[in-house]
C-alpha cells in the first residue's frame, strides 16, 4: 500500500496538463481564426470600397455627359480624371483614376482600403457618343417658307438659298461663284393652305400650294409652281419652270418658260409659253405664242395666237386668226372664225362638222374631213394632288413631324418660374451671359432675377439637355451666349426684344428658345449670329420652337438694321416677318406672312441639322457608357 501512495495525485496532474494543452491549443486556433476573419472582413470592405470608387466614377462621368450631351471622350476624361471618397465605416477610403486605354475605351482603376485591407479593380467601358437629336433622312426644318394653312408674301424681296457652311450669304466662294442657289421652297401643307404672292419679288426656287395659288404684280418665279386647287397668275408674272394645277389654270400677261397642265380649264392671255399646254378640260389661248403642243379632251379655242407644234383634241376646235404649225387633229367640230386663220400646210384632220370662211372652203371635204377612228389623240396624264404621302411629293413634308405641343409639354415644369428682365439703365444696357448650365449678369443695374440662374436637366426631342426656365422674358439691354456653349431657354409666357436691345451668339455656340407664349423681336432690336448657321455639333445657332396656338401673331420679326438668322418651327402659330434687310434660315408656321424689301434666304446646311446636333451621327440619345468587363489586379506590396 505504501508503494502506491500518491498515484492519484500524479494521475490528476497528468490529466490536468493534458486538458490545459487542449485548452491552449483551442485558444490558439480561436485567435488565428479571429485574425483570419478580421483580415477577410477588412479585405471584403476594401473590395466594396473599390467597387464604390468605380460606381462613383460612372456617376461623375454620366453627370458630365448629361450636362453636355455632345462632349467628346477626350474632354470628358480631361475634366473627370480622378474620383475619391470615404464611407461611414472608420478608415474606409477609395481612390479612382479614369483614363483612355490603348483600345480607345474608358478604363476606371479603383483602389479601396479598410485599415490594413486593400483591394484593386478595373472596369472597362466603351464610350458611345450621342447628341444626335431628331436627325433623319429628311430634316424637320422647312426648305425655305412653309405655312401649314397659308402663306402670304408681298413686297420686292428676294427668296432664295445659300449654304452657310461655305460662308455668309452672297459671299464670293473659292471658285469665284457667289454663295447663292435656287433651292428655296415656298409651300403649304393643309387642304386649306392657300398661297398669295403679291409684289415684284423674285423666288429662286419652287412654289407648291396645297390649295389655291395666286401670284400677281409681276413676281418672278425661277422654278416650278403647282397648286392642288386653282392657279391664278396676273400682272406680268414670270415662271421659269412648269406650271400645274389640280383644278384650273388662269394667266393674263407674263411668261411661262415651261409647260402648263391642269385637270379642268386653262385660260392663257398674252403669255408666251415655252412648253406644252395640256388639260382634260377646255383650253383657251389669246395672243402671243406657244412653243409646244396643245392637248385637250375638250374645247380648244385659239385667238390671234401662234402654236408651234400642233393641236390635238377629242372635243371641238375654234381658231380666230393666228397660225398653227405641226398639224391640227380634232375628233369633234372645227370652226375657223375669220379670214387668215392659218393652219400650216393645211395639215387639218377632223371627224365632226366644219365651219370655214371663204378662204378655205376645201376644208369641208376629204382629205381634211375623216372618220373618227382615223384621228389619234395622245393620252393626257392627269395632274395629281401633291401631298407629303405622294410618291412624288416634290420635297413636301408633314406640317408638324415633331408633334411640338406634346414635346414642349413634356419639358414644362409645375413650379412657377421667374421672369427674366434685362434692363437698359446702364450706358450700353445690362448684360446677361448664358452658358450651358448657368447664366450670370456681367452688367446689372436693376435687372432680374436677383437669385442665381441655373439650368435644369431635361430631355427635349429625344436629346438630353440643360434648360433655363422663365415665365416672361423682356430684353431691353443685352444678352449673349458664351463662346462654345449651347444655351436652351424655356419661356412659359412671352418673349420680347425691343428698343436698342441685342442678342449675340458667337461662333460654334447656339441659343434655343422653347416657348409657349408669343415671341416678338421688334424695331431696333439686333440679333448678331455667326456666318455659319450650324455649330460643329450640327445645331442651328438660333432656333425657336413654339407651341403657341392663339389668334394673335405667335412669332414676329420686324425692323433691325442687319440680316437676322433664325430657324423657326411654329406649326400652330402665325409667323410674321417684316424687314427691309433680310432673313436667313428657315420658317415653318401655321400661316406665314412676309412683307418688305428684305429677302428670305434659306440655309441649305439646315438639311443636316437638328436640335441635339447631328455631327456625331447619333440616333437621338445622349452619350452613354457601355460596360465591357471587370479586371481585378493584385495589390503590390512594397519591400520592407
Amino acid at each position: 500500500m505504501k508503494n502506491t501512495s500518491g498515484f492519484t495525485l500524479v494521475t490528476v496532474l497528468i490529466l490536468t496538463s493534458m486538458a490545459s494543452i487542449v485548452v491552449l491549443s483551442t485558444l490558439r486556433d480561436s485567435v488565428i481564426q479571429e485574425r483570419l476573419s478580421g483580415n477577410f472582413q477588412k479585405k471584403l470592405n476594401a473590395r466594396l470600397m473599390s467597387e464604390k470608387g468605380v460606381f462613383s466614377s460612372i456617376e461623375k462621368l454620366e453627370t458630365a455627359m448629361l450636362a453636355d450631351p455632345t462632349i467628346n471622350i477626350n474632354d470628358l476624361i480631361a475634366h473627370n480624371s480622378e474620383v475619391s471618397g470615404t464611407s461611414s465605416l472608420e478608415s474606409s477610403i477609395y481612390n479612382a483614376t479614369i483614363e483612355i486605354d490603348s483600345n480607345g475605351d474608358i478604363l476606371i482603376s479603383s483602389e479601396g482600403t479598410r485599415f490594413e485591407g486593400e483591394n484593386q479593380m478595373q472596369a472597362i467601358f466603351e464610350y458611345v457618343a450621342g447628341g444626335g437629336g431628331t436627325t433623319s433622312s429628311a430634316s424637320v426644318f422647312s426648305n425655305g417658307i412653309t405655312g401649314c394653312s397659308g402663306v402670304a408674301i408681298s413686297g420686292s424681296g428676294l427668296i432664295d438659298s445659300y449654304d452657310s457652311s461655305l460662308g455668309d450669304y452672297n459671299d464670293t466662294l473659292a471658285d469665284g461663284n457667289k454663295n447663292t442657289s435656287e433651292e428655296s421652297f415656298v409651300n403649304t401643307v393643309n387642304d386649306s393652305g392657300d398661297i398669295t404672292l403679291n409684289g415684284s419679288g423674285t423666288i429662286e426656287g419652287n412654289v407648291l400650294s396645297s390649295s389655291n395659288l395666286s401670284i400677281i404684280q409681276g413676281a418672278d418665279i425661277k422654278g416650278n409652281i403647282h397648286s392642288n386647287g386653282n392657279l391664278i397668275l396676273s400682272g406680268g408674272v414670270v415662271v421659269g419652270g412648269d406650271a400645274s394645277a389640280y383644278l384650273s389654270f388662269t394667266q393674263s400677261s407674263g411668261t411661262v418658260s415651261g409647260s402648263i397642265s391642269a385637270n379642268q380649264s386653262i385660260s392663257v392671255k398674252q403669255t408666251p409659253v415655252g412648253g406644252d399646254i395640256s388639260s382634260s378640260g377646255p383650253i383657251s389661248i389669246t395672243g402671243n405664242a406657244v412653243q409646244g403642243t396643245i392637248r385637250s379632251y375638250d374645247l380648244v379655242a385659239l385667238n390671234q395666237t401662234t402654236i408651234r407644234h400642233g393641236v390635238y383634241t377629242s372635243g371641238n376646235y375654234e381658231q380666230t386668226g393666228g397660225s398653227v404649225y405641226g398639224g391640227v387633229r380634232v375628233q369633234g367640230n372645227v370652226t375657223l372664225k375669220q379670214w387668215g386663220s392659218t393652219i400650216d400646210s393645211k395639215d387639218l384632220r377632223y371627224a365632226g362638222n366644219g365651219s370655214f370662211k371663204d378662204d378655205t372652203p376645201e376644208y369641208a371635204f376629204s382629205p381634211y374631213k375623216v372618220s373618227s377612228p382615223d384621228i389619234s389623240i395622245p393620252t393626257i396624264e392627269p395632274v395629281e394632288k401633291i401631298t407629303p404621302e405622294s410618291e412624288n411629293n416634290r420635297g413636301l413634308t408633314a406640317c408638324d413631324p415633331l408633334d411640338i405641343a406634346t414635346a414642349i409639354d413634356s419639358v414644362s415644369v409645375n413650379t412657377t418660374s421667374p421672369d427674366l428682365f434685362i434692363n437698359n439703365n446702364s450706358r450700353a444696357g445690362d448684360l446677361l451671359e448664358l452658358e450651358t448650365n448657368t447664366a450670370n449678369f456681367l452688367v446689372d443695374f436693376g435687372s432680374t432675377p436677383d437669385s442665381a440662374i441655373t439650368a435644369k436637366a431635361a430631355t427635349f426631342l429625344d436629346s438630353a439637355t440643360q434648360i433655363f426656365y422663365f415665365d416672361d422674358v423682356t430684353i431691353k439691354g443685352r444678352m449673349q451666349v458664351k463662346s462654345n456653349h449651347n444655351a436652351v431657354m424655356f419661356v412659359d409666357g412671352d418673349f420680347t426684344m425691343n428698343g436698342a436691345s441685342s442678342l449675340t451668339i458667337p461662333d460654334n455656340s447656339s441659343l434655343t428658345i422653347i416657348i409657349k407664349g408669343k415671341l416678338k423681336i421688334g424695331n431696333g432690336a439686333q440679333v448678331y449670329a455667326p456666318d455659319n448657321g450650324i455649330t460643329n455639333e450640327g445645331r442651328p445657332v438660333f432656333s425657336i420652337y413654339s407651341s403657341y396656338s392663339g389668334n394673335d401673331t405667335g412669332i414676329e420679326f420686324s425692323g433691325g438694321t442687319r440680316e437676322l438668322y433664325a430657324v423657326i418651327y411654329a406649326p400652330l402659330s402665325q409667323v410674321k416677318v417684316t424687314s427691309a434687310v433680310g432673313f436667313k434660315g428657315s420658317i415653318l408656321g401655321d400661316t406665314v406672312i412676309v412683307s418688305g424689301a428684305g429677302g428670305i434666304h434659306f440655309d441649305t446646311a439646315l438639311n443636316e441639322a437638328s436640335f441635339g446636333g447631328s455631327s456625331s451621327g447619333g440616333n437621338g440619345s445622349a452619350s452613354k457608357l457601355v460596360f465591357k468587363g471587370w479586371r481585378f489586379t493584385p495589390v503590390e506590396k512594397s519591400n520592407e
